[in-house]
């Protein structure tokens, strides 16, 4: 029947919400929520990547990606999406993380302006 089943989904519900308040969860510092975010983040890439194929990509865009992950989950560099691939690639990663109530800030998927159309690099000249 329906009804175990819809029950043990209920069930499965309350015992989350129950987690999510718990004063461990709480009580989370800034750099665990961080180190949590981040394993639930490549998870979600891989799941990304299930849809979106590496070869469509440009190298230094998975460079990039690759190397906020490996620091942590910290974007200290943009990675700009630049093609049709890497844009679906993003636009994967960016609903996942909303979805998980992470927001879309999560991810480290920013476009630099240039005025040069390049690829976010600056000249002093230019004043």
């Amino acid at each position: 029947m329906s009804v175990p089943s819809s029950l043990s989904a209920l069930l499965l519900g309350f015992v989350a919400a129950a987690a999510m308040c718990s004063p461990a969860f709480a009580e989370e510092t800034r750099e665990q929520k961080r180190a949590r975010r981040c394993a639930y983040y490549q998870e979600i890439v891989r799941v990304a990547f299930e849809n979106v194929s590496r070869s469509q990509m440009r190298a230094d865009f998975i460079a990039r990606h690759d190397a906020f992950i490996e620091g942590g989950c910290f974007a200290d560099k943009a990675v700009c999406p630049k093609t049709p691939a890497e844009f679906a690639f993003a636009d994967i990663l960016t609903m996942m993380t909303v979805s998980a109530n992470m927001g879309s800030t999560f991810t480290p998927f920013r476009c630099p302006a240039d005025a040069a159309g390049g690829d976010g690099a600056r000249s002093n000249d230019q004043h």
